[in-house]
């Protein structure tokens, strides 16, 4: 089956593609939707920046007449200024355009999408970790240590500070419950859904016409 649509990631660095990518791509598979339809690409994921990637990449795909993708995702964290402002500032640089862009704004930093889920973080290890999501704290490297805590104790010494299972923790999680706890989670859910809706009412009335 021939690819329909593309996806674009713009991501900040590689804990935000370990985890933000394969939680896009089950919900396409929880919509219904053949995933097989849907070709993911991630753009950038190094250096943070994400926002000045995309501006060249549109800029780019103006200058060469290009097509943008049919949906771009735009990850960033909001490093403790709060997701609605993130937001905001994120939806300031897309006006305009004629590009449906889904945001994924973890507050205040990625790793703390990691530990909203511990049974998922468990069964992604292999083994019963305990892991702990303290209330808000907004220290740089707060959720970063909560991540590495959460191995103390167990036989794996995760070379990558954890965040090598976000595949698996995305595979795993429960979505409804650990958007719950973090906004930003519950509204890129909420606006991939959205899109995915679209999409397949679109592909019903071309059923029907």
């Amino acid at each position: 089956m021939a690819v329909k649509y593309t996806v674009d990631f713009f991501l900040e660095d590689n804990a935000q593609e370990s985890i933000i990518p394969p939680l896009f791509q089950r919900l396409i598979s929880e919509s219904g939707m053949n995933p097989n339809l849907f070709y993911l690409s991630i753009l950038h994921s190094r250096g943070g920046k994400s926002i000045s990637a995309l501006k060249s990449y549109l800029h780019d795909a103006k200058k060469r007449g290009m097509s943008p993708a049919d949906c771009v995702v735009i990850g960033s964290d909001a490093n403790c200024k709060g997701f609605i402002r993130k937001r905001e500032m994120l939806q300031t640089e897309a006006n305009g355009l004629c590009l449906t862009i889904v945001t994924a704004i973890p507050d205040p930093h990625i790793e703390r999408w990691f530990l909203l889920d511990p049974t998922a973080l468990s069964t992604a290890v292999g083994e019963n970790l305990v892991a702990h999501v303290p209330p808000y704290k907004c220290g740089k490297n707060e959720y970063k240590i909560r991540l590495k805590e959460a191995f103390k104790g167990s036989t794996v010494s995760p070379l990558s500070g954890g965040i090598e299972y976000g595949p698996e923790i995305a595979a795993n999680m429960n979505i409804y419950n650990a958007a719950k706890q973090d906004a930003g989670l519950e509204d890129f859910v909420s606006q991939t859904k959205l899109w995915l809706k679209s999409l397949k009412d679109k592909g019903q009335e071309m059923e029907n016409m």
